[in-house]
C-alpha cells in the first residue's frame, strides 16, 4: 500500500458475525475493505459471555470514511444475505491511527515453530516467520484451516525430507512459504484465479521467497501443457471437501512413492466422505489435527 494513500487515512468498520455467516461472507466482505481482520469475540473479549462462535470481525479502508461508500455497501450485503449482524457506524481513522489500528488487529500469531507476522511488521530474528498481508483474502493464516496446515508441515517436517513439493490452490502463498521455511525444497505452487496468483506474487516478495518457489496457474495439478508439476515428496491442498476428494487420482499420480499429503478446507462431518475416497486411492491417513470445526489431514501411500 503506497505512502500517500496512508497519508489520507481510512476508516475502521467492525462487525459481529456468527463464524458460519462469516465462512459464507468473507470473500464478499474483502471486497470491500484493504483489509479484513476476525477473531473470536471471547478472544477480544474475555469478559463477555458470548458463543465461541461469535466472531468479531474488522475491515479497514483506505480514504476519508466520509467520502467512501464501501461501508455502506456492507451494511447492504448483510441486509441482503439476510445476516443478523450487529455493527456500528465506521469509525474514521487518522494517517498514522489507520496503520496502528491494523497493526493492532493483526497481532503476531505462533503456530507451531511458526510465527504468523502481519507485511507491515518486521521478521527480524523470526526463522519460521510467515509474512503475509493482513487483508489477504485468500489466506492471512488466521483460519483454522490454514493453521492446521501449518501444524502438520511443522510436524512432518520433523519427521521427513521433502525436495519437492506442490501447494494446490494456492491462495496467498502463505502455505507455499510454510514449505520453503521448513525444508531446502523446490516448490509449486498452483491456482486457478489471477488475484490469488497476484497476492501469492506479493507474499513471495515479502519473504523474499520469489526464486524457491514457482506459480502456476491451472486448476488443481492441471496447467499450461509442458508445465507440469511431475512428481512430488509432499502435496499440500487447503481447498473444500468435495474439489479435494475429485483430485485423490491425481494426487496419487503426482505423489511419489512414500509421499505424504496435507488436506484441509474440511469440517469434521466431512472427514468419513473424504477418507474413504482417499483410502479407495491407496492413502492411509497418519495423522489429524482438528481446529474448531476444522479439520486437516496426514495422508501417506
Amino acid at each position: 500500500m503506497s505512502a500517500d494513500r496512508h497519508e489520507a487515512g481510512g476508516w475502521r468498520l467492525t462487525l459481529t458475525l456468527g463464524r458460519a455467516a462469516f465462512q459464507t461472507l468473507e470473500d464478499a466482505l474483502a471486497a470491500h475493505a484493504e483489509a479484513v481482520v476476525a477473531q473470536t469475540v471471547a478472544e477480544a473479549h474475555p469478559e463477555r459471555d458470548v458463543p465461541e462462535d461469535t466472531l468479531r470481525v474488522t475491515l479497514f479502508g483506505t480514504g476519508p470514511a466520509a467520502d467512501d461508500p464501501r461501508p455502506a455497501r456492507v451494511q447492504a450485503l448483510l441486509r441482503e444475505a439476510g445476516v443478523g449482524a450487529e455493527t456500528a457506524a465506521p469509525e474514521p481513522l487518522a494517517a498514522a491511527d489507520w496503520a496502528a489500528r491494523s497493526r493492532e488487529s493483526f497481532p503476531l500469531l505462533p503456530v507451531g515453530r511458526f510465527t504468523v507476522v502481519g507485511a507491515h511488521e518486521a521478521a527480524t530474528g523470526r526463522r519460521f516467520a510467515l509474512r503475509v498481508d493482513a487483508g489477504a483474502a485468500f489466506g492471512s493464516g488466521r483460519h483454522e484451516t490454514t493453521q492446521g496446515c501449518l501444524l502438520a508441515l511443522d510436524w512432518l517436517a520433523r519427521r521427513r525430507r521433502v525436495r519437492v513439493a506442490f501447494d494446490v490452490g494456492t491462495g496467498s502463498g502463505i502455505l507455499a512459504v510454510a514449505v520453503a521455511r521448513l525444508w531446502p525444497a523446490r516448490v509449486v505452487a498452483v491456482d486457478n484465479d489471477p488475484a490469488a496468483l497476484a497476492a501469492a506474487r506479493a507474499t513471495l516478495r515479502q519473504n523474499a521467497l520469489g526464486r524457491r518457489v514457482t506459480l502456476l496457474r491451472g486448476t488443481g495439478l492441471r496447467v499450461a501443457p509442458g508445465a507440469g508439476p511431475g512428481r512430488a515428496d509432499l502435496i499440500v491442498a487447503n481447498i473444500r471437501a468435495r474439489p479435494i476428494a475429485a483430485m485423490a487420482p491425481a494426487f496419487a499420480r503426482h505423489l511419489g512413492a512414500g509421499g505424504a499429503l496435507v488436506l484441509s478446507g474440511l469440517v469434521a462431518r466431512e472427514e468419513r466422505f473424504v477418507l474413504a475416497v482417499f483410502r479407495a486411492a491407496r492413502f492411509r491417513l497418519r495423522r489429524r489435527f482438528p481446529l474448531g470445526p476444522w479439520v486437516t489431514l496426514i495422508l501417506t501411500r
